[in-house]
């Protein structure tokens, strides 16, 4: 089981502060073991949420030489596929061959208006662009109104970076098992889908003739010795959670299905978004990931713990928490 970061940079303002602490967390994070730094997209939230991952990305490249520095994710529908492909190759070349492009399809209306994307089209966009950045990081030519074009810099990694696919739906995982190197679990599915889901990947992947090696899962996680500093975190986690992926319409149930939130009430799903956290002392921690492991085959957790009003102090003491209770057991 490989440990890693995932970031969202959000702030109720303070976002000078945040990224700087962010990039703190990072090389203590390289230093202690851990295996990757993860940045997320989402645009026109009021608490910042990171509209520029390759941004923040690049300068964690740059005081860093080991961990792994991946998109999860970039709203790929979003976007035009020629810059995606130079901004993954650059990424790849400023650190030396270690990027991850994640990728998944996005949901909130107001970003694909923004973006001039018809949101009703938005799967069919995203197959096209998925389709012509993995080609242009391979080096192909892909026509553009009567010009066919490759990009450079030319990335480090051969025969282009890993591409990870976020999905939720049966049939969208069917389609990242035929499309990516790696499924991206996230992390407010229930782990009795999950594993309906990667029964369905697996099956798929045989259907294609694929193996892959990576498995990763993202939880939000916050580990502690001292309860006071837990029941807070799980206050400010479940706060956000109702602030950004309850009022997006989001979450699910625990069995699949999207709870809408003019139809049920936050309160009424506090304790199941709650349960799909890893939120507790070092051996909850660790039983929780062991379950994560076991059933469904977990080879990465993707942690986040930056949430509005866990600051940088809580959030250094749960990384040197998870590195020297958690990360020796595996």
């Amino acid at each position: 089981m490989k440990f890693s970061l995932h970031y969202t940079l959000q702030s109720k303002g303070s976002w000078d502060r945040e990224y700087r602490d962010y990039l703190k967390e990072v090389k203590e994070a390289e230093k202690l073991g851990f295996s990757a730094v993860y940045v997320g997209e989402h645009h026109f939230s009021e608490d910042g949420w990171s509209p520029a991952p390759f941004l923040a990305l690049s300068a964690a490249a740059s005081i860093t030489e080991r961990v792994k520095l991946g998109t999860n994710i970039i709203v790929l529908a979003l976007h035009n596929p020629f810059e995606i492909a130079e901004q993954t190759a650059v990424l790849d070349v400023i650190s030396g061959g270690r990027a991850i492009l994640g990728v998944g399809l996005g949901y909130r209306p107001e970003e694909f208006a923004a973006f001039g994307v018809d949101v009703k089209q938005r799967a069919k966009v995203y197959e096209e662009k998925l389709k012509k950045v993995k080609e242009l990081l391979e080096g192909e030519a892909v026509q553009a109104e009567g010009f066919k074009l490759r990009v450079y810099p030319r990335p480090v990694q051969r025969p282009r970076p890993p591409v990870w696919i976020a999905a939720k739906s049966e049939e969208a995982v069917r389609k990242a098992a035929r499309r990516g190197e790696a499924w991206i679990m996230d992390p407010v599915t229930d782990i009795n889908v999950l594993k309906k889901r990667m029964q369905a990947y697996m099956e798929e992947l045989k259907k294609a003739g694929k193996t892959v090696t990576d498995f990763p899962l993202r939880r939000e996680v916050f580990i502690s010795e001292k309860d006071d500093e837990v029941e807070k975190a799980k206050d400010l986690m479940l706060e956000s959670y109702r602030e950004d992926y309850y009022a997006w319409g989001h979450l699910q149930d625990s069995d699949g299905n999207e709870i809408d939130p003019r139809k049920v009430s936050y309160d009424e799903i506090k304790d199941q978004v709650l349960s799909r956290m890893i939120v507790g002392k070092p051996d909850l921690a660790i039983r929780e990931i062991e379950k994560y492991e076991k059933e469904l085959g977990a080879t990465e957790l993707m942690i986040k713990l930056s949430f509005p009003g866990i600051d940088h102090q809580m959030r250094m003491s749960v990384i040197r928490t998870i590195a020297s209770k958690v990360m020796p057991h595996f």
